[in-house]
């Protein structure tokens, strides 16, 4: 199974160690039966996040060396990059990057800018012509709903568009229903709503497992109190959804 929504590095105060989290997601296999994941660099949200910094982190990343675990980073890439005059083609060259991950609440994209509209096109065409994967943070903020890129998903058809969070369902739904190539993942939701994208999307394999680890570890320990470790957390989120995904085949 794979892990599409994992993370390392800098989140607020905390920093998470690549291969640290990724010796132990493979530790775990055995109760969880993840045997890759998807990975992008939180420092990549930071204020002052720089892309020469962050490529650092993604080579010191990949060189997490296993045959049971393989790793594969997204390119989250940023409108300060677009500023700077950073071509998305340029910056995905680096390295053989999964796909390229979008986060329109943390950062603002502004397509009355047009450095940021080349860019944003600039995205869904090297996603299309690669057939890569396009992971969008989305939430029910106007600038992350899941159809601020609808324009986007018809005209590109062979990017394949990953919701991130399925958050809000019913915009999810009608996205992922609509397009053959528009997915959903299930970072971070919390039953209720997975049981309603278990009933409401028609081709279930469309539904990915995502975790947001180590994220959801943040959450738990800074912003409710409790008292789990990272392995702990880990299992638990796979454990939460699961049951949702069992027999599931993605394409």
């Amino acid at each position: 199974m794979t892990d599409y929504h994992i993370h390392f590095g800098q989140f607020n105060e905390v920093y998470y160690d690549a291969l640290e989290l990724f010796k132990l997601i493979e530790s775990t296999q055995e109760q969880t039966c993840v045997t890759e994941i998807h990975y992008s660099s939180t420092s990549s949200c930071r204020d002052d996040a720089d892309l020469a910094l962050v490529e650092e982190e993604i080579a010191y990343a990949q060189s997490y060396e296993s045959k049971r675990l393989f790793v594969k980073p997204y390119l989250w890439f940023i409108p300060q990059y677009a500023e700077q005059g950073i071509s998305v083609e340029s910056a995905a060259c680096a390295f053989d990057y999964c796909g390229i991950k979008l986060h329109p609440a943390g950062q603002n994209w502004d397509e009355t800018n047009l450095a940021h509209l080349k860019a944003l096109r600039q995205i869904f065409e090297w996603a299309d012509k690669n057939r890569k994967d396009i992971l969008i943070h989305c939430g029910t903020q106007k600038c992350d709903l899941p159809i601020r890129f609808e324009s986007y998903f018809l005209e590109y058809s062979n990017a394949q568009i990953i919701l991130a969070h399925s958050n809000p369902v019913k915009e999810t739904v009608e996205m992922v229903n609509k397009y053959k190539n528009v997915f959903c993942d299930t970072a971070c939701v919390e039953k209720k709503r997975l049981k309603d994208l278990k009933e409401k999307v028609y081709d279930k394999s469309k539904i990915l497992f995502g975790s947001d680890f180590p994220i959801s570890h943040y959450f738990s320990t800074h912003l409710f109190g409790k008292n789990i470790s990272l392995e702990e957390q880990y299992l638990l989120d796979v454990a939460n959804i699961q049951y949702i995904l069992k027999n599931n085949n993605r394409r």
